[in-house]
């Protein structure tokens, strides 16, 4: 009886007895194999180079007119071609930024070689043999293709300059054969034009980056501060060190890859000394100098790497610190004009930006845009004050440590307001960060993701309504939860028993709004979440964790996108598309953009529910809420929002060696076709005194009132829509129906507030409102009380820190392009 290892050896001989007759059934009809095989080839060869050639003779002619463009530009009489400025106007017609394309002139023909450290790096780390080629190096090819086979990954390539520059002009966008293919046909028709020294000079000034830099000379202004010609060997080596991959390595972005990538490219400078067109300016012993000119490079440049809190390396320094801001001559909204420039040089042409001049009608109104930014400085400065008096009072009690970093805290804190008009979607106001200033700053407006705490609350709200899970006079029972072991907290201690809904919002009761969401489906959620902002699947999956901590803000939201969310329930539930830009002119009038405000919105929401959570929103506001603004008897209301406040979490609070306070504080509020957020915190997440009632509250308060008082508003809070719904009087103080009756005494009267047809409020029916008293926290001395304080600006009155706050988890706080802020 034959074993395992038997049948095994059987059945290897028997493949091996196959396999050798299927080859020498293969060498018996090698020839027609080898014929077909070469036929085959011929045919494939044939078809992509055909192929690849159509495509070229239908870009030819564009491509010609690009390349005479570039030559010109590197020509001497360039020299005196004055470019035409680009003006932005805000929506009255008052200029608020005027910017140029560049204010410098381009590498040329006859001053190439004044650029010579440039050269040097260019031509040692992507182009050696550039002089002695024509066009394609076919060494440099096979030596790339043996190495990426030896490594098994794509770690060399073997693009000439020429080639380069022949896919810059191009511009086919996906890589593919039959586009690398047409790009030789380019190559070859570069090189049987043009010189070497004006490929070259064209390559300069074309090549992109990073940080929206095309050519040498505008990066190294951008970057460095100063003309190509003037760079020392380590900075032309970082900017060349970006060429491969402009967006991921310049040093604005990835600062830790931008330095490897210097330092490689500096050694192959050493290697290549006879590549720099200046012999003489080439210093003493560079090669063993290397290392001390990288530490003196980042003396100069204040580079800094530090720990993150997952003990990853991070880097901060000053290079980029002033960025493309330099080019503006008026600017008036930095952080708005920087998108709007952005913008104008992705969409046009080099020749229509330096040869007409542009206007760009903008939706920003710059009176409301100082009155953001003085109301989000002076915001801002209460909480570095605070600070100080923290400051101060640690020394004084001897703990010298703590008062140290609460000196490293103050600097940085910062903020950012955005404000638009939900039914068209213009930006009116956008401020991105704390000092106004023309040079580099990050835009938090739009691109810092942070928690936003309860703020996101009006959204689970308006989705149980939409569901008919609830209406704002419903009750329902704050309190303890538990979900497969998660069990939200008040921001006061313990519960309060059987509570209407609306002021459950009001005062931002952290059980209801979880209770909320678990009904309405944490995918339905997100899925509403992504339809609002525009969010793929992918994003939503990547940026969101399912559960129910999304009640209390635990995803990431930038103030544009909780601004949208917002803007989205102002606007009926219909979606709303952010608009900078209205339209695009020539200083003749011809116009080449134009944009429809808020165009074919979607309708995501329905109305009724929004209108339902806008009247909830508004008992925010009133002494139910969790920020009362004062107003006269009858006098309708025009305000509403949400306060929102996030804990620093105990378990996180190491770095910042166990300092009270809050991480986050928001308020999103809306007014007449009017929505505006703002946020103010620290970019590295740490803790200072605050609420988002007291500091994010004010700001709003005093930016609305400025612009009521100076501009106005219109008298409608919730535009008129249609839909399946009432409108009745109700008592806050328990939700029923306003009555007109002697016994029938209500503190609180709301009048004409939304509700679905068939889900009215119950009437009194002998009800007394029992007095259930606000617990405070009260168990731990050292903690501030929690409770709901009347907002009073004149007087400054600021609520606790534990107003409205939530406890999270907090997220990824990625600071390395955030410049420091002094």
């Amino acid at each position: 009886m034959m074993n395992n290892k038997d049948t095994w050896i059987l059945f290897l001989r028997a493949l091996g007895d196959h396999a050798l007759e299927f080859l020498k059934k293969l060498w018996e009809k090698r020839i027609t194999i080898i014929t077909l095989g070469t036929i085959l080839f011929i045919f494939l060869t044939a078809f992509f180079l055909g192929g690849a050639y159509v495509v070229w003779s239908g870009e030819q002619a564009r491509v010609e007119r690009s390349l005479e463009k570039y030559r010109s530009e590197v020509s001497n009489f360039y020299d005196n071609f004055q470019p035409k400025s680009i003006k932005i106007l805000d929506r009255g017609g008052k200029v608020i930024g005027e910017f140029y394309r560049r204010n410098f002139r381009p590498i040329r023909t006859d001053n190439l070689k004044k650029h010579h450290m440039v050269l040097w790096a260019v031509l040692s780390s992507e182009d050696r043999e550039f002089y002695s080629h024509g066009g394609v190096n076919y060494a440099a090819i096979g030596r790339a293709v043996f190495t990426n086979l030896i490594q098994f990954r794509l770690s060399q390539g073997g693009s000439t300059i020429t080639q380069q520059l022949a896919k810059l002009t191009l511009n086919l966008g996906k890589r593919s054969l039959f586009n690398k293919l047409t790009e030789l046909y380019c190559t070859f028709y570069i090189e049987s034009q043009f010189s070497k020294e004006e490929i070259l000079a064209m390559y300069l000034n074309q090549i992109f980056l990073g940080e929206g830099n095309t050519g040498i000379e505008e990066a190294a202004r951008y970057y460095f501060r100063k003309p190509a010609t003037e760079l020392t060997p380590e900075e032309a080596a970082m900017l060349v060190g970006t060429i491969p991959a402009p967006s991921v390595y310049n040093p604005i972005r990835n600062l830790g890859i931008a330095l490897s990538r210097q330092k490689r490219v500096l050694y192959d400078m050493a290697r290549n000394p006879e590549l720099n067109p200046d012999q003489s300016e080439i210093p003493r012993k560079f090669g063993d100098s290397i290392e001390p000119n990288i530490k003196k490079f980042k003396f100069i440049y204040k580079v800094k790497e530090y720990k993150g809190e997952e003990g990853e390396a991070k880097y901060s320094s000053e290079i980029g610190k002033y960025g493309a801001d330099k080019d503006f001559r008026i600017n008036l909204a930095p952080d708005f004009n920087s998108e709007v420039r952005r913008f104008v040089l992705e969409s046009f042409s080099n020749e229509d930006l330096e040869e007409r001049g542009l206007l760009v009608y903008s939706t920003l109104d710059l009176d409301k845009q100082k009155m953001a930014e003085e109301s989000l400085r002076i915001g801002v400065d209460s909480v570095r004050a605070d600070l100080v008096k923290q400051e101060k009072e640690l020394e004084s009690k001897g703990k010298s440590d703590l008062s140290e970093v609460t000196k490293l805290i103050l600097p940085q804190m910062s903020g950012s307001v955005i404000s638009m008009d939900p039914e068209t979607g213009d930006i009116e106001a956008l401020v991105g960060g704390y000092k106004i200033s023309n040079s580099f700053r990050f835009n938090r407006a739009e691109d810092a993701r942070r928690q936003p705490g309860s703020t996101i609350k009006a959204l689970v709200y308006a989705l149980a309504y939409e569901k008919r899970i609830v209406n704002p006079s419903s009750k329902i029972k704050d309190e303890k939860l538990d979900f497969a072991g998660y069990s939200p907290k008040n921001w006061y201690k313990g519960y309060r028993g059987e509570i209407t809904v609306r002021t459950a919002l009001a005062q931002s009761v952290n059980t209801v709004s979880v209770k909320l969401l678990n009904e309405v489906g944490v995918n339905y959620f997100l899925s509403k979440l992504g339809q609002i902002l525009f969010l793929s699947d992918e994003e939503i999956e990547s940026r969101f964790q399912k559960n129910l901590s999304l009640a209390l803000g635990s995803g990431e939201l930038s103030p544009m996108e909780l601004s949208l969310i917002y803007a989205t329930l102002a606007n009926g539930g219909r979606r709303v598309t952010p608009r900078k830009i209205i339209k695009i002119t020539d200083f003749e009038g011809n116009e080449f953009y134009q944009t429809i405000p808020n165009e074919a919105a979607e309708q995501i929401l329905d109305p009724v529910a929004c209108a339902m959570a806008i009247n909830t929103l508004e008992s925010v506001l009133t002494a139910e809420g969790t920020m009362t603004l004062k107003k006269k008897e009858g006098e309708v209301s025009l305000f509403a929002g949400k306060t929102g406040t996030v804990q620093s979490p105990k378990t996180k609070k190491s770095k910042w060696l166990g300092i009270k306070g809050v991480r986050d504080v928001w308020f999103a509020g809306l007014a007449p076709r009017n929505v505006t957020v703002v946020w103010v915190g620290h970019d590295e997440g740490a803790p200072f005194p605050g609420s988002g009632s007291g500091v994010s509250g004010g700001i709003w308060l005093r930016y609305v009132q400025g612009v009521r008082s100076k501009i106005g508003f219109g008298s409608q809070l919730i535009p008129s829509f249609v839909g399946d719904f009432v409108k009745v009087d109700v008592c806050a103080d328990d939700g029923t129906l306003l009555e007109v009756s002697p016994s029938y005494i209500c503190k609180m009267p709301l009048y004409s507030q939304f509700y679905y047809i068939g889900d009215l409020p119950p009437k009194r029916a002998g009800f007394a409102k029992p007095e259930v008293p606000l617990q405070t926290t009260g168990t731990d001395p050292g903690e501030e009380e929690s409770e709901i304080s009347t907002y009073q600006l004149q007087e400054g009155k600021e609520p606790p820190a534990g107003v409205d706050a939530v406890e999270l988890e907090p997220p990824v706080i990625e600071t390395q392009k955030v410049p420091r802020i002094e």
